[in-house]
């Protein structure tokens, strides 16, 4: 049996690696978003994104927005291009994913991070009623999604929050709200800051 050459290791492991991240997000597929249109549609953001995956960092723009027909996320890169686009109507997701979107970035994943941080409470809850292997905790400053019991996606909010309850409107952004989302499961977080928020 022939050797495997110092790149074909670096490769192999490469390969072993995206493996384990698609296990460790792999539940996130099943995992029942809100219904569409929320409880406080309808409004599109701009946010500023700080991604950090393993250790490579992504500064990120992006545009959210819940209308009557589903919610979209697109992410731009700093000189506008754009890297996804997510739309949920119903039950169905579209995607679009630019080559240069690292691997290790889920569209779904991105998508489900933005909504657990700016639906309102209610509304995820309503939602996790379909799946109780599925559960949103929420404290004072924080809400953490869970599957059978074990911490998927945890977003730390500041004190006094209305987001933490009611979802993204304009005081959150009239309260320059910075907030933090950590995987629980793998190395990545994001920092999201809302640059400019108005209804449709």
């Amino acid at each position: 049996m022939p050797r495997l050459g110092y790149a074909g290791a670096i490769a192999l492991l490469a390969l072993l690696a995206s493996g384990c991240v698609s296990r460790q997000v792999q539940t996130l597929a099943e995992l029942p978003l809100p219904a569409t249109p929320a409880s406080n549609c309808c409004w599109q953001a701009l946010q500023q994104l700080e991604i950090r995956s393993g250790d490579a960092d992504y500064p990120l723009t992006g545009a959210l927005a819940q209308t009557s027909t589903g919610a979209t996320l697109v992410l731009l890169d700093p000189v506008g291009r754009r890297l996804l686009s997510v739309q949920q109507q119903g039950g169905e997701l579209t995607t679009y994913r630019a080559p240069e979107l690292p691997e290790g970035l889920p569209a779904r994943m991105l998508l489900a991070s933005s909504m657990l941080v700016w639906w309102p409470l209610a509304d995820w809850q309503s939602a996790l009623q379909q799946s109780p292997e599925w559960t949103l905790t929420a404290s004072a400053t924080s809400r953490v999604l869970s599957y059978r019991g074990r911490a998927i996606i945890r977003a730390d909010y500041p004190p006094a929050s209305a987001s933490l309850v009611d979802g993204l409107t304009q005081q959150t952004l009239a309260q320059r709200e910075r907030v933090v989302l950590q995987h629980q499961q793998q190395p990545m977080s994001i920092v999201i800051r809302t640059e400019r928020w108005e209804p449709l």
